[in-house]
């Protein structure tokens, strides 16, 4: 019988990888044609978008949003789920979610991963009853005829004046705490969905009013839903295509990815010299750096500009504003101090035996500091790309050195700001299209942050306060 169990328990646990697989590939499928299908819309004029008859059918890739935000979320739960989970967590509740999560599975039109969900609740119900689907329907149907049978019955309650009155004094007090738990329960949980409505029903109108007609978004009373086929996914379109929002998101990514890796070379150098090496001054040169941390950015501004126009990186022609953009900003003095506070924690007795081995310091800095260091210069990484995402006084200064107006060196956040939304008449603003831009700002940062949020808690606990 353990033998048996044992093999139904690894061809569990081998079905779940097939899962796992299978939804893998879905979500492959789903971003395809979900791309292939954002590629087909048709790129519409302004006249068109402005147009009180115009309509975009979406209901298609409308469908393959909701798959891919119902099934990514999901498919990140089962893969942690199915690293952390032990040999006594198969049982008959895991079963069942099973078959729920293969239901769920047909109603995204995934029919592969559906049958091996279905295929394993079976195994797993055999695992942890020893029966499979008919004893647990016969079971559940049984459960339903108690409970209604009991309905309306007389219960047999003992009478309080049959105990003694250390046991009606307890019962009271059980009364009295169920009550007390079950009412915290409630407003907990009621102050927290209080608390995640108003940190969803922003992003939420965002992005139903980036979907909205022209129309739409000019009446006063607008609907709180939108129908799939109502969905105006070509207003992204537009702000991609003929509003250059597309080479705006390169020009970003570009200005973020390098600037976030010199940010990431000096801040691992600055803070392994201020936590390991010994050199005169070394504390008081640390103590200056922190202090320039009292001093706002914006200060800074002038000295940066001055010192970018002396190297001659505004240039008529623009072709090294890259670099203006870059350069100023490829240190960080939080980043370096971030980054020491870990380093400090690393006990300085390996630094004196890789000494004592011969080592040099660059070689202990790449083999043993920054493995060890490695979450806490993850999230400097991370926090490094979302300020560049983000950055907007020193690229909208850059903008406006460009000579007649150059929007070819323009970052997103310049172009959301300085970019018409206006008609073709310019007399109204199309808040479809302008929200839409916002959304192609926030929808990055937000996934960014969902997908990596495990990491960046984990480096700023690694990092500590020690110093």
């Amino acid at each position: 019988m353990e033998t048996m169990n044992r093999n139904i328990l690894k061809r569990a646990k081998g079905v779940n990888v097939a899962v796992l697989v299978a939804d893998l590939i879905a979500i492959l499928i789903y971003i395809f044609l979900f791309v292939r299908a954002f590629i087909e819309i048709p790129v519409p004029t302004k006249e068109e978008l402005a147009d009180v008859n115009f309509i975009y059918n979406g209901l298609m890739i409308s469908i393959l949003a909701i798959f891919l935000m119902v099934s990514i979320p999901l498919v990140s739960m089962d893969i942690k789920t199915h690293k952390n989970k032990n040999d006594y967590d198969y049982d008959a509740w895991y079963a069942g979610n099973n078959f729920v999560k293969g239901l769920l599975s047909i109603a995204l039109l995934n029919p592969v991963s559906a049958i091996i969900r279905l295929y394993n609740t079976q195994n797993l119900l055999v695992l942890s009853t020893g029966s499979g689907y008919l004893t647990a329907i016969k079971n559940i149907f049984n459960w339903i005829k108690t409970k209604v049978s009991s309905i309306g019955k007389k219960k047999e309650v003992d009478s309080e004046a049959n105990l003694s009155e250390e046991e009606v004094r307890l019962r009271k007090q059980i009364r009295k705490q169920t009550a007390f738990i079950a009412i915290r329960t409630i407003l907990l949980y009621t102050l927290i969905a209080v608390a995640a409505a108003f940190v969803f029903l922003p992003f939420y109108w965002m992005m139903i009013t980036a979907l909205r007609t022209f129309e739409e978004t000019q009446s006063t009373q607008a609907n709180f839903f939108i129908a799939l086929k109502d969905m105006q996914w070509i207003n992204f379109k537009y702000v991609l295509n003929e509003m250059d929002f597309g080479l705006y998101i390169r020009n970003t990514l570009f200005v973020g990815v390098v600037s976030t890796i010199g940010t990431v070379v000096t801040t691992v150098l600055a803070a392994f010299a201020f936590s390991r090496i010994s050199f005169k001054g070394r504390e008081t040169l640390f103590s200056v750096l922190l202090m320039t941390m009292m001093i706002p950015g914006e200060l800074y501004i002038i000295t940066n500009f001055v010192t970018v126009a002396e190297f001659g990186w505004i240039t008529a022609e623009g072709n090294k504003i890259f670099l203006a953009m870059i350069v100023p900003f490829m240190t960080s003095v939080f980043y370096i101090f971030f980054l020491r506070q870990t380093f400090k924690q690393i006990p300085n007795s390996l630094y004196q035996a890789a000494q004592v081995d011969g080592s040099s310091d660059l070689k202990y800095l790449f083999r043993v500091m920054i493995p060890i260091a490695g979450p806490t210069i993850f999230t400097i990484t991370i926090l490094s790309v979302i300020g560049s995402w983000n950055a907007f006084i020193w690229p909208r200064l850059m903008a406006a050195m460009l000579p007649n107006n150059n929007e070819q060196f323009w970052l997103i956040s310049v172009a959301l700001n300085r970019a018409s939304f206006m008609d073709p008449e310019g007399m109204r603003i199309m808040y479809n299209l302008q929200i839409a831009a916002s959304a192609l700002v926030t929808v990055p940062l937000l996934i960014v942050f969902l997908a990596l949020r495990k990491y960046i808690i984990r480096g700023v606990g690694r990092s500590g306060i020690k110093g």
